[in-house]
């Protein structure tokens, strides 16, 4: 039997890709094929099978080895973030550290400077201490010294004066008893004129003790 000549413009009938607008853009979009592709591959264009079978290819690979490859990659990430945050722990921990140690040294040092400081200025404050004591003490003797001085010479004044007065005492009676004795004369002669009395007027002597006087200062050690 002769073959017959190929049929002519014959197509399988395509009812859904008219109302799947949208959706079919997303294909190009999002996966990179197209229905065009598809359409072209089952009618047997090699180039688009190629292209098909090439992205088949590596969507298996990717179907296959995608998911350990992520569990990978998460696994890198979130050990590069746990070592980095290790880092900075070990990094903000040595910082903060290095600042307490570096604190807590100046701090010793300068309560070292500070002993030291205090040691030298107790030294010199017990020197400074030590002389004010000394001349205290060497002005309070001294004071002491003038102070007993001057009683011994008030007190020796005192009792010179005491002794003298009581020395002087019947002088100054023998004074009173003098000038007594001429106002009665005075009064004798002017009552009486020439018929004055005055041998009779009695004078008093007390002078005549002065030597008893001394004898008794001498015995009492004056």
């Amino acid at each position: 039997m002769k073959a017959l000549p190929p049929a002519k413009n014959m197509r399988i009938k395509n009812h859904v890709t008219a109302k799947g607008g949208a959706l079919n853009s997303q294909l190009s979009a999002k996966f990179g094929i197209t229905l065009t592709d598809f359409k072209n591959a089952v009618m047997g264009d090699l180039a688009a099978i190629q292209k098909i079978g090439e992205l088949h290819r590596q969507a298996e690979f990717m179907n296959k080895y995608a998911p350990k490859l992520r569990e990978q990659y998460l696994e890198i990430i979130e050990g590069t973030e746990t070592y980095n945050l290790a880092l900075a722990d070990i990094l903000q921990a040595a910082g903060k550290s290095t600042l307490a140690i570096d604190k807590a040294a100046n701090a010793t040092a300068i309560a070292d400077r500070k002993f030291v400081h205090g040691k030298i200025e107790l030294s010199a404050q017990y020197l400074i201490d030590k002389k004010l004591e000394n001349d205290r003490h060497k002005y309070q003797l001294n004071y002491q010294e003038v102070k007993g001085y001057m009683d011994a010479f008030l007190v020796g004044v005192d009792r010179d004066v005491a002794v003298l007065e009581q020395n002087n005492r019947p002088e100054w009676k023998q004074i009173e008893a003098d000038k007594k004795y001429q106002e009665k004369v005075i009064d004798e002669y002017l009552d009486n004129g020439n018929d004055a009395r005055v041998d009779l007027i009695p004078q008093k002597n007390y002078r005549g003790i002065k030597g008893k006087i001394q004898q008794i200062l001498g015995a009492l050690g004056f």
